[in-house]
């Protein structure tokens, strides 16, 4: 009987932590950093992630190959419109469960500051016209679903720069709880839609076969 009091009131402490609000805080400028705050003394940096120190180990020198000496490739980063593009994809495609999370979010604070640059003043007015009917699309996709307090997004174009230059920022407030059960709706769907596919595979696998045996009984 103790041990089920225990139990229960483990359970029930849990999802009291659970229904506590939890504050991020969001800033991007080259990189994204992202710092999670709880109880007002808990704090934690999701991004950038401390690098682990390399161990230095003693090894013989090995002979150069030609595939040695190739240099390696650097993984293209996203650029922002990729990163808001998948996630408004994502959004459409976990449908409920996504639209869980996104209704439980308020943005106490919303910055967006973006220079548009290009090669050449004609195209850096195209970009810009595009930039801007992009934008008003995502925040109106978002203001539905979201708390958004007055957003401050400033775009212009620079004539004279070449690249962009994007940097902002945001207060976001969430429920855990609702974020947890929304996530577990999504990864539901996931793996219905992983298990549908891998049927449609298995049924295209065994079509060619049967064609196969019934040319040779002919």
């Amino acid at each position: 009987m103790i041990g089920w009091l225990i139990f229960f009131g483990i359970i029930i402490l849990i999802l009291g932590l659970l229904m506590i609000p939890v504050h991020a805080v969001a800033d991007y400028k080259e990189n994204f950093s992202l710092v999670i705050k709880f109880l007002f003394f808990f704090k934690f940096t999701v991004f950038p992630m401390k690098e682990k120190p390399e161990k230095e180990e003693k090894t013989e020198e090995k002979p150069k190959t030609a595939a040695a000496e190739k240099p390696k490739q650097e993984k293209r980063k996203m650029t922002f419109e990729e990163i808001i593009d998948f996630t408004v994809d994502c959004v459409k495609k976990y449908g409920p469960g996504a639209k869980m999370i996104l209704r439980n979010i308020r943005f106490h604070r919303l910055e967006l500051y973006w220079k548009v640059g290009a090669e050449d003043a004609a195209a850096c007015g195209i970009k810009y016209g595009r930039i801007c009917a992009w934008l008003s699309g995502v925040l109106g996709f978002f203001r539905n679903l979201t708390k958004i307090e007055k957003p401050k997004i400033r775009v212009f174009p620079d004539f004279i720069c070449e690249k962009d230059e994007i940097y902002g920022g945001a207060d976001i407030e969430f429920n855990p709880l609702i974020v947890l059960i929304g996530a577990l709706r999504m990864a539901f769907v996931f793996l219905k839609d992983m298990m549908q596919n891998n049927s449609k595979n298995k049924t295209k696998a065994v079509k060619p076969r049967q064609n196969i045996s019934q040319k040779e009984s002919a």
